[in-house]
């Protein structure tokens, strides 16, 4: 699968109100979709997803497609490990970032979780 074919699933598959829990947690929904504009990442199309009560993070377009070439490029797994390469300020701020980024690989059908770890 390319990348051209993974956005497509995501923004078909990934909509207001999505799930993107994991088992451990509770508010993680999808609040708002593209065309979204993600102001700390230069006003780029993008994800707002809730993480707590009054918590959110924003997810560009931009860094799902570094995210899954990035995987692509580490034996077809995406991971912390990768998140943490390409996004470490991200990474410290928000450790959640990684996890609901992989449900969102999952939920849109473009990887499938193992453990702790997505296969695309």
């Amino acid at each position: 699968m390319n990348w051209d074919q993974v956005i497509i699933k995501i923004k078909e598959k990934i909509q207001l109100g999505t799930d993107v829990n994991t088992i451990v947690s509770t508010y993680r929904f999808v609040v708002e979709i593209p065309p979204y504009k993600c102001k700390q990442y230069d006003n780029k199309e993008g994800y707002k997803v809730k993480i707590g009560e009054n918590n959110a993070i924003k997810i560009p377009i931009s860094m799902l497609q570094t995210l899954f070439q990035n995987s692509q490029k580490n034996n077809n797994t995406y991971n912390t490990k990768v998140f943490r390469d390409a996004f470490p300020v991200q990474a410290k701020n928000h450790g959640c970032h990684v996890h609901v980024i992989g449900k969102i690989f999952e939920k849109s059908g473009s990887v499938v979780n193992v453990g702790k770890d997505y296969l695309i």
